[in-house]
């Protein structure tokens, strides 16, 4: 089905990740009772199972992949930062006195000052003669470069947290990525033991010609998002795909959204916080609007005369469903 999250993914949630995804998408196996075969409704039963585990473990991956990339964008924020600031403590240095550098490799922050509060103040009577070498410009300068000193020290110390961050995190994507596509392949498993008419019982479609004939032709941005969604009709599903080289359900209506310069966020948990709500009821839809069914779990995008067009799942093609295929969870309009 799709991609989702309930919520903003923090830093600290996203390291626990992987033991909740572990918990989540413990193996559901299907064990037929001694001297019993399994039925086509147990097996279809068991695959439901596995596949909303499945799509539970996604919802967690996608908000780690998010975090990777707020990650990695602080990362390199923050290596930019460190170098403009490195960069103009080299200019900085290169401009002071042969005095006020010495006292700058010497951890000075301010030379008058630690002379003023020298135990022997006739020590500062001695050298005042030599403090005078160093001009104020000189005294504004030094004084510049042991803040941005400090500033990069904490810039550097920040980087080195985030990549540590971003590596843990990095690793427990791949490790949650790899639960969830054993969840898919035990699912397509099991449903090799069914029949060719019984997996059908999985394709939500059964739209005909004509009721795709009837769609009435939608206009504005609608017209635009629907023109895309059709354009990937027959492509197959892609767990976590936003386009490369397809779409899993929530991607699907991201990418068709943003075809028409409308902004969506990635997962389903997300997109469905977005616009406002509409009615459960056929004769209120619009074109355009974007069903959220089972609890959130799964997205389409209306299209007119009671179809949508989505993303179904792993081993399935981007294809048209009845706008009540599933159980209606909400309803949004995004313009």
């Amino acid at each position: 089905m799709a991609s989702h999250r309930r919520a903003k993914t923090s830093t600290r949630s996203v390291m626990t990740l992987t033991a909740t995804t572990a918990a989540a998408a413990a193996g559901v196996g299907l064990v037929p009772t001694a001297g019993h075969a399994a039925t086509s409704a147990d097996i279809q039963k068991q695959v439901t199972a596995l596949n909303a585990q499945a799509e539970d473990a996604t919802n967690k991956y996608d908000g780690a992949v998010e975090q990777l990339s707020n990650l990695q964008k602080q990362v390199d924020e923050l290596q930019g930062e460190a170098a403009t600031m490195q960069q103009s403590m080299n200019k900085l240095q290169a401009t002071l006195g042969p005095l006020a550098a010495s006292q700058y490799r010497s951890g000075s922050v301010d030379p008058t000052l630690e002379l003023m509060l020298a135990s022997h103040p006739d020590q500062y009577l001695q050298q005042a003669a030599t403090m005078s070498q160093v001009n104020q410009a000189e005294v504004l300068n030094l004084k510049t470069l042991k803040l941005e000193q400090d500033q990069l020290a904490t810039l550097k110390k920040t980087a080195v947290s985030r990549l540590g961050q971003l590596q843990q995190a990095q690793t427990e994507a791949a490790a949650m990525k790899t639960q969830i596509i054993g969840k898919f392949q035990q699912a397509q498993n099991l449903l090799s033991q069914l029949t060719y008419a019984e997996q059908q019982a999985f394709d939500y479609s059964g739209v005909t010609a004509a009721e795709i004939a009837a769609v009435p032709q939608a206009s504005g941005r609608a017209a635009t998002a629907i023109a895309f969604a059709r354009s990937k009709l027959g492509m197959p599903y892609q767990w976590g795909g936003t386009g490369d080289p397809s779409y899993d359900c929530s991607g699907l209506v991201q990418a068709a959204w943003a075809s028409a310069g409308v902004s969506l966020q990635r997962t389903t948990y997300d997109q469905v916080n977005e616009g406002y709500a509409v009615p459960a009821v056929l004769a209120d839809l619009e074109p355009g609007d974007v069903i959220f069914y089972i609890g959130d779990e799964h997205e389409a995008l209306y299209i007119g005369g009671g179809l949508v067009i989505h993303a179904p799942s792993t081993g399935y093609s981007i294809t048209y469903g009845h706008w009540n295929m599933m159980s209606i969870s909400g309803i949004r309009r995004m313009t």
